[in-house]
């Protein structure tokens, strides 16, 4: 269900957005990645963790024409998989698991005897 969901809940859109190459670059202590839409410089703030290597290089980053300025990163992790939704969707995982388990490890004795003595009647061909 997560990757149903996963297509239409990115912000900025998915399917209504553009993407745009944008340059790396150093700006005082932060690494930014600017680019440029009708006439108007952008700055979409970068982990400076992660680029200080990539400074200088193009990245892609990924607007809504409405609002450019809440820009992001057209990357695998960031925009399309983020940590408290990953966190989440695991921990629904593992809560139905649970319950899946719950119920079908130890059935009711008179459950499972009600279903040892079950026995399917003799019907006709097409009924």
């Amino acid at each position: 269900m997560f990757f149903v969901y996963l297509p239409f809940s990115r912000s900025p859109d998915y399917f209504d957005s553009e993407t745009t190459p944008a340059l790396v670059e150093l700006k005082g202590e932060e690494i930014i990645a600017n680019f440029v839409e009708d006439g108007k410089t952008y700055q979409v703030a970068l982990d400076p963790v992660k680029f200080k290597n990539k400074i200088g290089q193009r990245v892609e980053v990924i607007y809504e024409l409405s609002q450019p300025q809440h820009a992001k990163l057209n990357q695998a992790w960031g925009y399309w998989w983020q940590t408290n939704e990953l966190l989440f969707a695991g921990g629904i995982f593992i809560v139905l698991l649970g319950i899946a388990y719950a119920t079908t490890n130890s059935p009711d004795p008179s459950a499972l005897a009600e279903q040892l003595e079950y026995k399917k009647e003799n019907t006709g061909k097409y009924d």
